[in-house]
């Protein structure tokens, strides 16, 4: 199973090969981004070598001759190109190039969009920034800036079904350069053994200069200034708007998946890489979890999870520890009683799930603050406490309709809900 999630996966069951074994596993960790896997059978635990067999770890370079071809091809592209765009995609963030894909940006003068996995490797309000290129699920403007391009520089880029809009995506490879870490194609040449670290740096010293091109307006300025109507239900669209409000530059969001996911897609992220989901293998359970890692790796900022309740009931006992080391973490609960996303899809008694007083579970776990939510003006009190509180968790419980949904769940439950049917 995990040969199919995984980049490797390795079972430990000879000793004279497991210490290379688990090198060359860990490299290939470090190399590709991707998890991997390792199985060690309990009888192997205490198992001593009787020789070691060194893991040599292979070149890892550009093919000079290719690289230069590759960035001089690229380069005429963009220049003739009258409408080109950059599309950057996670694995800028899983190698460190955010920078490096903004430089190529700026110099060339090429508007940039991201993906729903990679939202926030760029900062989302920069003013080349575009937003979120989704196929039909995304924002009307923004497709169709995207898909009338007549060079779209895909950079990074995994193309999953949700990255895609569940295949609605429009993309055609003869007027695409697809950079990723193992692939690089131009329209439909491909050129092998050149590094997507060098190709990006490359083009952007290269500074190819693109035409100029009337972009529409950013995520930051197509929103509506915010105007709390405090006695108001809360809805999942309203909350995520409040949200917005207090977001900087020193925040981190942690998005579960359902319409926390596609909700908080409209979310604008100050900071670098600074959104986070599983948007990829869309694992529900992910964001609590999530939140002590991103809390206990940069305590200098803060972590808001935002989570279904019917993800929330799978890992949310990991509030736990988020208490017993102290952390200062704010945990939204959108409680719908159930699945919702399911229930676009399919309806029935299996998505209801049992209700929990999940604002009392502080009281539990024996440390931090819960909070009962049903209307904006509670939303926002609730919010700005927990954002002021620097010593210890808040759980926000925010009650919603069973029929609330965003406006980015609609379309792709319409879309998914026709592949059920076929």
């Amino acid at each position: 199973m995990f040969d199919k999630l995984c980049a490797a996966s390795v079972e430990i069951v000879d000793a004279a090969t497991a210490f290379r074994d688990i090198d060359e596993l860990l490299d290939t960790a470090h190399r590709l981004k991707r998890p991997v896997y390792l199985e060690l059978p309990r009888d192997m635990v205490s198992v001593v070598p009787d020789q070691i067999r060194p893991y040599t770890r292979p070149p890892r370079e550009s093919d000079p001759d290719a690289l230069a071809e590759a960035i001089k091809e690229a380069s005429n592209r963009i220049a003739a190109a009258r409408r080109p765009v950059i599309i950057a995609g996670i694995e800028l963030h899983r190698y460190g190039l955010q920078a490096d894909a903004v430089a190529l940006a700026e110099k060339a003068g090429i508007p940039i969009a991201a993906t729903m996995l990679s939202k926030s490797v760029v900062s989302e309000v920069h003013p080349l920034y575009l937003g979120l290129y989704e196929g039909a699920l995304g924002r009307r403007e923004v497709t169709e800036f995207v898909e009338e391009s007549d060079c779209v520089i895909l950079l990074g880029v995994i193309l999953t079904d949700i990255d895609l809009g569940i295949f609605t995506a429009k993309l055609d490879a003869a007027t695409s350069i697809y950079a990723v870490s193992d692939d690089l194609r131009i329209s439909h040449h491909h050129y092998h053994d050149v590094l997507l670290e060098d190709f990006i740096r490359g083009l952007a010293a290269a500074a190819p200069r693109a035409q100029a091109r009337p972009l529409p307006p950013g995520p930051a300025a197509a929103l509506e200034p915010y105007r709390l109507a405090a006695d108001a239900p809360m809805t999942t669209t309203r909350l995520v708007r409040r949200l917005d409000e207090s977001l900087d530059d020193r925040t981190i969001v942690i998005a579960d998946v359902g319409d926390a996911l596609f909700a908080s897609s409209d979310l604008v992220i100050r900071g670098q890489t600074e959104f986070i989901a599983p948007a990829y293998y869309t694992s529900m359970g992910f964001a609590v979890p999530a939140a002590l890692g991103a809390k206990t790796a940069r305590p200098d900022l803060k972590v808001i999870a935002l989570v279904g309740d019917g993800a929330f009931q799978m890992t949310g006992m990991e509030l736990s520890t988020i208490v017993r080391r102290g952390l200062a973490v704010t945990v939204i609960v959108l409680d719908n009683k159930g699945y919702g996303t399911e229930r676009l899809l399919h309806e029935g008694s299996f998505n209801d799930i049992n209700p929990w007083q999940y604002q009392r579970l502080p009281e539990v776990l024996g440390g931090g603050t819960g909070w009962d939510v049903h209307t904006e003006g509670e939303f926002d009190k609730a919010l700005t406490a927990a954002l002021a509180d620097e010593q210890a968790m808040n759980l926000i419980r925010v009650h919603i309709g069973l029929d609330d949904r965003s406006q980015t769940l609609d379309r792709l439950a319409a879309g998914l809900a026709q592949r059920v049917k076929r």
